[in-house]
């Protein structure tokens, strides 16, 4: 945090807009239809992609983990990637 809450404020509706600006509309429309479990299905899925890469980073820094190991230190989130 700055000292200056306003450059807080500006830094804050930055990020906010960029983030805006990589809305896929067409994608929230696709995400309109979705039934809750198909929403869930496609949470999990999201969550098991990143906890793949975090876990195959691991193991680059730290080959003499077996890909289960390092998923369990990934899922523990007692790391830093």
């Amino acid at each position: 945090m700055n000292a200056n809450p306003n450059d807080d404020e500006a830094l804050l509706q930055a990020q906010i807009a960029g983030a805006v600006a990589e809305i896929d509309l067409q994608q929230v429309e696709i995400s309109r239809h979705l039934t809750p479990a198909q929403r869930f299905a496609q949470m999990q899925s999201m969550i098991d992609l990143v906890e793949g890469i975090a876990a195959y980073r691991l193991r680059q820094r730290q080959p003499e983990l077996s890909e289960a190991e390092a998923l369990r230190i990934i899922r523990s989130r007692d790391v830093a990637i």
